[in-house]
């Protein structure tokens, strides 16, 4: 799906009155990390699951007065659960004249419910792009920085020049940080900032964190805490597949097994209630890229990048 949004556009998309509280999904940790270790976490608030089927993640890069690249999100989040999108460069790829684009630390993917498109996609944010979190094609419901804006190399705590790096001293917030949703944040920006205050909802946190990554605590309730004594974790092989069948181990009961094309159609949709192991086959399915997502008891769901020859 394709949104040809501009500044104006955006700006009149977004509600006339604030959000509601506590009831719709929203950005709650931004990691731009060294190299391509880049992700995003969204947080739902309700007490329901939220399909995120009509959700589009946009990116608006170095100030455009428009989207340059997006990604569907793909799966559902339980109640006051979270989704997590990393950066889907699983190598190191060689740009020519001795530059490489470094492959995501496999540490922070771990963590990822689903992997991003491969380059041009959302997650090479670099810290001086802004997302725009889009919901059924034409509604706004949350905004990370100031989208048209180009701040410098990054958003920074200079207030008197507008929070973009253009004074002596002023401290980058958005280029190699973590940056964490306030307790007391319940729902998304709806509207285009007249200037991005990091500081306003955001908590910063040192490069490279991706720890808290998965949790999430909100004033809305529910807030998430470690229950498990392991951390979920699930694997998928062969990968790439020469035959449409792969298998699935895990060390939480599998409850099911959801394929989707990298643009997020859904070919393959099935129950598996098995404990820790699962194969799987895909009939008919063409060569190409795809999204699986694996289902654990709990609410655990992790995404892997599928390859067919």
């Amino acid at each position: 799906m394709r949104i040809a949004t501009s500044l104006a556009i955006l700006a009149f998309l977004a509600p006339a009155a604030a959000q509601a509280q506590c009831t719709e999904l929203f950005i709650s940790e931004y990691c731009e990390g060294t190299g391509n270790n880049k992700g995003l976490e969204f947080f739902n608030p309700t007490g329901s699951p939220i399909d995120l089927g009509p959700y589009v993640l946009q990116r608006w890069s170095n100030g455009e007065a428009g989207m340059t690249d997006e990604t569907n999100l793909i799966g559902s989040i339980p109640a006051y659960g979270t989704w997590v999108l990393v950066n889907g460069q699983t190598e190191d790829v060689d740009l020519g004249g001795g530059a490489t684009s470094p492959m995501v630390d496999p540490e922070m993917q771990a963590y990822a419910d689903q992997l991003d498109n491969p380059y041009p996609a959302p997650t090479y944010m670099n810290g001086d792009d802004a997302l725009v979190l889009i919901k059924n094609g034409n509604q706004v419901v949350d905004i990370f920085g100031k989208p048209g804006e180009d701040p410098g190399t990054a958003w920074t705590d200079d207030a008197d020049n507008g929070f973009v790096d253009v004074g002596d001293g002023a401290a980058w917030l958005t280029s190699n940080h973590t940056l964490r949703r306030k307790f007391e944040v319940t729902s998304g920006v709806t509207v285009p900032p007249l200037a991005f205050n990091t500081f306003l909802e955001w908590d910063t946190l040192s490069v490279n964190t991706w720890d808290n990554l998965g949790m999430h605590a909100c004033a809305c309730g529910g807030n998430q805490v470690e229950t498990l004594s392991v951390r979920p974790e699930a694997q998928l092989f062969p990968n790439p597949s020469a035959n449409g069948t792969f298998e699935v181990t895990a060390n939480l009961p599998v409850e099911r097994i959801t394929v989707h094309t990298a643009a997020g159609q859904l070919v393959h949709d099935v129950q598996v209630n098995r404990i820790g192991r699962a194969v799987v086959d895909v009939p008919g399915v063409a060569s190409g890229a795809y999204i699986v997502n694996i289902h654990l008891e709990g609410g655990a769901t992790f995404s892997h990048r599928w390859w067919v020859k």
